[in-house]
């Protein structure tokens, strides 16, 4: 629209143009104007009920695992950038991060970044010795995202050779694990997309516990496999749980219906 069409010549003056004109314009541009403006809030249920579990700064609420067996301690977990970082130790070993708190049924939430190769994974439920469940995220030859694994114990339970298809390389990856009753039904989304809805058996989850840390992880070399490279890293950061822990005995019949 020209900048005449707003304004008026009568005798040599220049009047301005009625208000009516005026309020049309505006009303038209606002509503040109509001979609680029406006701010989009985000659904409020989307994360009631989540706790944050990595502050950015420091590893206060996580500690390492020092009771696996060698060579699965002894990895190197840090914060950079404001960013949960893990890398190889010693003699390329591996190891544990886990949370000081216990969680038994919970949506876990976070963003994951991994070079190539590296080889790390979400642990469900682990005790003070390491024993626990598997969500495995593999970004390297042969690896498999959203795999179940049982370490220690009954070793994999649950294939998933076409998870990798979702992974965005090079990119930051929403991951979403849901860990549901006993035996556990685990799902594992992978950038919006369920890659994985593995319900166990008494069979499959033998020797698990049922209750315990959740842990990442820093995987070890292995003779004959591509697991790490030197320099390389897994970086993780908007990590955050909310409980779906059964309520408790004296919770009242609405309660529940609302868990």
């Amino acid at each position: 629209m020209d900048f005449h069409d707003f304004i008026v010549e009568d005798e040599g003056r220049i009047e301005a143009v009625t208000f009516r004109r005026i309020r049309r314009f505006a009303a038209c541009a606002a509503l040109v104007l509001a979609p680029s403006l406006a701010i989009a809030d985000p659904p409020a249920e989307a994360e009631e009920g989540f706790v944050s579990l990595f502050n950015g700064k420091d590893l206060s609420g996580w500690s390492h695992q020092t009771k696996t067996p060698a060579p699965h301690v002894g990895c190197k977990f840090f914060v950079k950038d404001g960013l949960l970082v893990g890398d190889q130790g010693p003699d390329h070993c591996g190891g544990f991060l886990m949370t000081d708190g216990e969680y038994q049924d919970f949506i876990l939430r976070f963003q994951l970044q991994m070079d190539e190769p590296t080889d790390t994974g979400v642990f469900i439920r682990m005790n003070e010795m390491g024993r626990s469940q598997q969500i495995t995220l593999d970004n390297r030859p042969k690896g498999q995202f959203g795999s179940i694994y049982v370490p220690w114990a009954q070793g994999r339970v649950h294939a998933c050779p076409e998870g990798i298809k979702a992974f965005k390389q090079g990119e930051w990856n929403d991951v979403e694990v849901r860990v549901e009753n006993q035996p556990p039904r685990i799902r594992f989304w992978l950038n919006g997309k369920l890659v994985t809805d593995f319900q166990h058996t008494e069979k499959t989850c033998e020797g698990a516990p049922t209750t315990g840390r959740i842990a990442f992880q820093v995987h070890p070399n292995v003779p004959n496999l591509i697991i790490w490279k030197d320099g390389n890293t897994v970086r993780f950061r908007d990590v955050r749980v909310k409980r779906l822990d059964p309520p408790k005995a004296a919770a009242t019949d609405q309660e529940t219906d609302r868990r």
